[in-house]
């Protein structure tokens, strides 16, 4: 009995003599494992091109590059990269452009990254190396830009016009055009074959207010006076209903007037619908009155001019009128400037500055005229030059457009432009390689 007592206390013993050392031996193969040095690159930001630019850190195959390639043109030749580790301040690196003459790399030094770089990152203790080749891709194609094609000339315009007006009606593109003799329109299904239709007045018409509402057209006179017609009978009569004020827009299905230091609407019939007191600081020179998309609704523009620079003004369907951008946040003011929208993207390209000076650059406001940036990818192409008060037309998809006519530095234009978002030629690319 005793010795069976003493023989399971030895077994007991024993057991728990190598549990003890099992768990100093893992304990041991963790801190090893754990201290192992580590070279590679775990993350890598470069401030100069924004810190939500993602980089894929490609360990198996030692590649380093950007998730989305950056915007056509965006300078990477002077950059700042920071790379990290996985354990701070536990490797050393070293690059070279050529593959061979490494040098000790330092983020206070500037990198060219137009092209590729080969990094070797090393562990502390020099005995584990890892090699990549970083990539910092860009846009070799604009994809944002237009592309602008010449789809013809059309003969009608190659009189100087005082004044010009695009409408989209009946799937038919519609053009007006007021010369020193007569006002004139012309339409179009394709852009490319224009028919010219006689349009009667007694007075000259500012082609700059013609608006319409369904088959009805409403424009008003150099003299003040407004005047209606229809599209089938383009005889533009006096219309005694409205009596004063400036023609802004059609809207909602009314016309909309600045009146005094109201703005009103009326039926297309001329019955009053609403008056609202504009408010104290709409004091403004000269407008250039549109309409256009604010996500799902319209709203009318009114790109006006005050001092040097420009205001946006902004009201809806009830009459509400507020502004958007005011005279200090320095938007220069295009005089004739032609406006139009895209994806819900509000543009103002070409026109004549406060100078004199004619424009090709295009201003774009994604927040429905907020702020306003200059759009790189959509100035007046070198082919088309300076322009201003062009037709323009949006057809089918949101990135296909028609310009028509216009002036520049030149004189009166008489050519019709197509203009497709790159991306569009693109898509429309890739889609008939696969078919």
């Amino acid at each position: 009995m005793g010795n069976r007592k003493g023989s399971a206390l030895r077994n007991l013993l024993l057991y728990i003599t190598a549990f003890t050392l099992a768990a100093v031996n893992t304990s041991c193969k963790d801190d090893e494992e754990s201290d192992t040095p580590d070279p590679r690159i775990r993350r890598v930001v470069i401030p100069q091109i924004g810190n939500n630019v993602v980089f894929i850190v490609n360990d198996v195959e030692g590649k380093i590059y950007n998730y989305d390639s950056l915007t056509y043109g965006t300078r990477v030749d002077s950059l700042y990269p920071s790379f990290y580790a996985y354990n701070t301040n536990s490797i050393s690196l070293k690059y070279a452009y050529d593959g061979v003459n490494f040098v000790d790399f330092r983020n206070t030094v500037a990198m060219d990254l137009s092209k590729p770089l080969k990094i070797v990152s090393t562990n502390l203790e020099d005995n584990s190396t890892k090699e990549y080749v970083v990539d910092v891709r860009v846009h070799k194609y604009d994809v944002e830009a237009f592309q602008w094609t010449n789809v013809g000339s059309i003969a009608e315009l190659n009189e100087s016009a005082l004044s010009q007006k695009s409408i989209m009606h009946d799937n038919k593109m519609w053009q007006f055009i007021q010369t020193a003799t007569a006002c004139k329109a012309l339409y179009s299904v394709d852009g490319k074959q224009w028919v010219s239709t006689p349009v009667a007045s007694a007075e000259t018409l500012e082609l700059s207010t013609l608006c319409n509402i369904g088959d009805s057209l409403f424009a008003q006179s150099t003299t003040g006076a407004i005047y209606a017609a229809n599209f089938n009978n383009l005889q533009f009569n006096k219309f005694d209903a409205i009596h004063s004020g400036q023609l802004l827009y059609a809207l909602d299905n009314q016309i909309w007037m600045l009146d005094g230091s109201d703005i009103k609407s009326y039926s297309k019939s001329g019955e009053p619908k609403i008056s609202q007191p504009l408010p104290e600081k709409f004091v403004v020179d000269t407008l250039c009155p549109f309409t256009a998309p604010s996500g799902n609704t319209i709203l009318g523009y009114l790109y006006a001019k005050k001092g040097d620079y420009s205001e946006i003004w902004a009201a809806d369907r009830y009459g509400n009128i507020e502004c958007l951008t005011d005279a200090s946040k320095k938007i220069p003011y295009m005089n004739k400037a032609i406006t139009f929208s895209y994806e819900n993207n509000l543009s103002i390209i070409g026109g004549i500055g406060i100078d004199g000076s004619y424009s090709t650059k295009c201003y774009t406001s994604d927040n429905s005229g907020l702020s306003w940036t200059i759009d790189e990818h959509k100035d007046l192409a070198n082919t088309v030059g300076t322009l201003y008060d062009a037709g323009i037309f949006q057809i089918g998809y949101k990135g296909e457009f028609i310009l028509v006519g216009g002036k520049s530095a030149n004189g009166q234009s008489n050519n019709v432009w197509a203009l497709r978002l790159k991306k569009l030629l693109l898509e429309e690319s890739f889609l008939n390689k696969i078919k």
